[in-house]
């Protein structure tokens, strides 16, 4: 992604700070699950293809439609989600100067697309936020975490870790976090994570799984798993 140039175009534009932020995020968080550039998705086929994968209409939603994306994403939350997503990317296709017809086609959205992207982003929003706060508070998660990916998202085979640190003992500890509850397939993802880390020659690598709440099947699996703990994240509120 050309993400200096594009926050550029972005500041230029009448648009809120957090909308500013929301579309890199977006972007970033779709880099992460495709495993690619999505420069190099449009030098291929113009963005069509992921494009497609995030369609999720009124009907796919009634009909109970598997999600047709690469993005874990809860199953009564598909088709605001995948509307979030599109909306960005289709707004990134525009400043890369994609195709009229593509673009005509994208931007057709439903009666109920405004608030649909309204409450994506509200979730999205809090997702971000919980990184930010973390990593500058990460010795409350445990004593001793030290943040080693430069404070930025690391890229791996398996996509990007929310975020890498290190434990007191030196041994790297993956950690993905989830806004509201996490899902089974919160395991498989952060174990694909913990594998490319020790597959870069560490022995010993920890996970740790942050969420609101954690679904049962999660805290199930995670009981098999002695590297990889579960954490829940509560708000607090200060008022002056």
């Amino acid at each position: 992604m050309r993400e200096d140039e594009y926050r550029k175009s972005l500041s230029g534009r009448d648009l809120a700070d957090k909308t500013r932020d929301q579309r890199i995020y977006a972007l970033k968080r779709l880099e992460k699950h495709y495993e690619t550039e999505l420069d190099q998705e449009y030098q291929r086929d113009g963005l069509r293809s992921i494009l497609s994968s995030l369609t999720y209409s009124s009907i796919d939603s009634r009909e109970g439609r598997e999600n047709p994306s690469r993005l874990p994403i809860d199953p009564d939350k598909l088709r605001t989600h995948l509307a979030w997503y599109k909306s960005h990317l289709t707004d990134y296709l525009r400043f890369l100067g994609g195709n009229s017809e593509t673009l005509a086609t994208e931007e057709k959205f439903d009666e109920a697309a405004e608030e649909i992207l309204e409450a994506a982003s509200q979730t999205f929003g809090l997702e971000r936020d919980l990184q930010a706060a973390l990593r500058q508070n990460i010795t409350q998660l445990e004593d001793g975490l030290s943040i080693v990916d430069g404070n930025s998202e690391r890229r791996v085979e398996a996509g990007f870790i929310d975020i890498l640190a290190q434990d007191k003992e030196g041994c790297p500890v993956i950690i993905e976090l989830k806004a509201g509850t996490s899902r089974p397939e919160a395991i498989a993802q952060i174990l694909a994570y913990m594998s490319c880390a020790a597959e870069e020659g560490t022995n010993r690598v920890r996970g740790i799984l942050i969420a609101a709440e954690h679904h049962p099947r999660v805290i199930l699996a995670a009981k098999a798993i002695p590297n990889l703990s579960l954490k829940s994240y509560r708000y607090r509120f200060e008022f002056s």
